[in-house]
């Protein structure tokens, strides 16, 4: 008897049956959000924004909130440097203090360090720098500074 069904006959009743089954769940479950659609109550919403999965997520990672703020510490170093640069150049530091004000800066946020985002701070710090003859920073001489500390 087994041996008269084909895989094919099989696998066409199994997916019936799947697709019975599934439609069965869904008006059984959502039948009242059906008919709000159909009657034009209601519109399907996409969006990902659900109010219980940020608690949730706030939840797990709330241990790890230091490395997954790294844009945030990113955007918020870029503003300091700007700033820095520009207080330098008004205060006409030296050098040697510029670079000490640059390292003070930079070691406040150790997870930008460890990021790709240093790269991008290295090259605004640079071309901050340009701006104003007096300070002299180099991409390498940025990237050096990371490791130095006070």
């Amino acid at each position: 008897m087994l041996s008269t069904i084909s895989w094919s006959d099989y696998t066409i009743t199994v997916l019936i049956l799947l697709l019975v089954w599934y439609i069965y769940l869904i008006f059984r479950f959502y039948s009242s959000q059906i008919k709000d659609f159909i009657n034009g109550k209601r519109k399907i919403d996409f969006s990902k924004k659900r109010g219980n999965s940020n608690s949730l997520q706030d939840h797990l990672f709330s241990e790890f909130a230091a490395p997954f703020d790294t844009l945030d510490d990113a955007k918020e170093l870029s503003e300091k440097l700007i700033n820095a640069i520009e207080e330098s150049a008004e205060r006409n530091l030296s050098q040697n203090e510029f670079q000490n004000y640059i390292i003070f800066i930079l070691n406040e946020y150790p997870y930008v360090k460890i990021s790709a985002l240093r790269e991008k701070i290295n090259q605004l710090a640079v071309s901050e720098c340009k701006k104003h003859p007096q300070l002299v920073l180099t991409y390498e001489l940025v990237d050096s500074l990371w490791e130095e500390t006070i």
